[in-house]
Parts: structure tokens; C-alpha cells; sequence
């Protein structure tokens, strides 16, 4: 028994079939510009995998503001025409299979809590940075939603004079702001080329990296102790680089330590699955949602 997984971008859709507890034969296509077109190119891989293994449903990770239960999505993404229509009863009328639905960001960290980095704690949080920062709530390898289906947007939380993690916290803000110190052309300086340029001996790239590191030391030390989790998993671009990762941990080391709060000192791991993390997700929501092992 198999479930075929999906996993949706903006840029392309990867997808694989998860049997005998592994992720197996994944890939992916660029996705399609319509609904329409996109029901088409799901059915045709749907029917692919069909003729190799005994597909008993089908996994998707989406971006936007999931709801399972109403088998909906709300909120706004990089693949507008997902939004705002019965999407799950669609895809089972489509496939005749069970299909489970669940928002990209939190099945990476139901990935990560319950099969990788933090298998072996029960209070989790994932933590995704990229072009802005989110991440889930996990307890007992279930998902903590919220009363909204908010929980988990990390990146909204504000950290400095009306400025949010998300604005602060991650490489591509630092890139920005490194883009305007050195008046240069909005979009010609990368996260990556700022930190090359530090390791160089460029100043302000230097000073622009330490000021990466602090943002992100401060807003994990804010979920730290308004959460105080066994650990905080980081995903997302910067889990790429364990000399990223280690800057930061070194950095929330040195927070805490000025701010005496020892007993807080949070667990800082790096996620396991990288970019294999939405797919492997979306099978334990399915597996949660329908109570199937494959």
C-alpha cells in the first residue's frame, strides 16, 4: 500500500510516493498557470504511479492558510487560483481517492517533529526561514493550529520599532539592507553574496551578518520563553549551511547568557529533511488524518 505525495510551489511541484515507511521515486514539474491544466498534470501522475504500486490516497502540501477540516484554503499564495473553493472534495472526485490537505510550512515541521530532528521531544517548534519567517507548533507530534489556524506565523511577531522577524530576521532582509547601505541596485545582492562578502573582509557585510544573527537570536529567544518548547528546529535556505547555523546558535547562546536566563537555554537543532521535509509531512498529516500506514 502507498499514498502518492505532493508538494506545492509557486515554481514547481515535486512529488514522490511514500511506501514501506520511505519516501521513493520523486520529482517534479514546473506548475501549470491554471487550475484546470493543474487537475490535469495531478491526474496524469496520479495515474503514473498507479501502474507501478497500490495507491490508497493522496498527500498535498500547499502553501496558504490551510483548512483541513472544511477542505478549503484561505489567505493568499504564489499559485493564486488554490484559494477559496471546496479544493479536497475536487481532488477526491478527481483521483477516487482519499486525499488529505495540509499547509506547506506546517508539514515540514510534522515532519521534523515526529520522524526527524525533534523525534525525541514532545514539544516542538519548527521554525522555516526564507524570504520571510513562519513554522509550526507541534506537541506530541500532533499540530497545534490556534483558534485562527495562526499559530506557528512566527514571522509576524514584531521585534523592533514595528518591524517583524520576518522583516529582520532573515537573509533576504539582510541583503536588502546591505543593498541600500552600498546604494546599489534593489534585487543585485543575495543573502549568500552578503555572507561571501563578510567572509572577505567586507565591513558592512560583516556588520549586516551580525545584525542577521541578533534579529534571529532574539526572536528565538522570544519563542523560547513564550513558548518554552524542548526545542527549536530551524528549516528553510539557511539549514543549507551549518556555518550559518552555527552563527546563530553561537549568537542566542551569548543572548541568553547576558540576559541571565540560563534555565531557558533553548535546545537549537537543525531540521533533518531539508527539502524533502513537505513531502514527508504531508504523509504523516495524511497518516494522522485518515489513520493509513503505508
Amino acid at each position: 500500500m502507498a499514498i502518492l505525495l505532493f508538494d506545492w510551489g509557486g515554481t514547481s511541484i515535486k512529488y514522490g510516493v511514500w511506501t514501506q515507511e520511505t519516501l521513493a521515486e520523486t520529482a517534479s514539474v514546473k506548475t501549470p498557470d491554471s487550475w484546470e491544466k493543474m487537475k490535469t498534470q495531478l491526474l496524469a501522475i496520479v495515474d503514473g504511479y498507479r501502474q507501478r504500486y497500490d495507491i490508497r490516497g493522496v498527500a498535498v502540501s500547499a502553501p496558504g492558510n490551510v483548512d483541513p477540516e472544511r477542505g478549503e484554503i484561505g489567505g493568499l499564495s504564489a499559485i493564486p487560483y488554490i484559494h477559496r473553493f471546496p479544493i479536497v472534495e475536487e481532488l477526491t472526485a478527481l483521483f477516487g481517492l482519499p486525499v488529505s490537505i495540509e499547509n506547506d510550512a506546517n508539514a515540514a515541521g510534522i515532519a521534523e517533529a515526529a520522524m526527524g530532528a525533534g523525534k525525541a521531544y514532545r514539544h516542538v517548534l519548527f521554525i522555516i526561514v526564507g524570504s520571510g519567517v513562519g513554522g509550526a507548533i507541534v506537541e506530541d507530534k500532533i499540530l497545534r493550529r490556534g483558534s485562527h489556524r495562526y499559530a506557528g506565523e512566527f514571522g509576524l511577531m514584531t521585534l523592533d520599532n514595528g518591524q517583524t522577524f520576518s522583516e529582520l530576521g532573515t537573509a533576504v532582509a539582510m541583503a536588502r539592507r546591505y543593498t541600500r547601505r552600498m546604494s546599489l541596485a534593489e534585487g543585485s545582492i543575495s543573502g549568500a553574496d552578503v555572507f561571501r562578502l563578510a567572509e572577505q573582509g567586507d565591513a558592512v557585510a560583516r556588520e549586516e551578518v551580525e545584525q542577521f544573527y541578533h534579529w534571529m537570536a532574539v526572536g528565538l529567544l522570544n519563542l523560547q520563553v513564550c513558548y518554552d518548547p524542548d526545542c527549536l528546529v530551524i528549516g528553510g535556505g539557511i539549514s543549507a549551511n551549518e556555518a550559518i547555523f552555527a552563527g546563530i546558535q553561537a549568537r542566542l547562546t551569548a543572548l541568553v547568557n547576558e540576559r541571565r536566563l540560563t534555565e531557558f537555554m533553548p535546545t537549537l537543532l537543525l531540521c533533518q529533511y531539508r527539502n524533502d521535509a513537505n513531502l514527508l509531512g504531508a504523509a504523516e498529516s495524511f497518516r494522522q488524518t485518515f489513520g493509513e500506514n503505508s
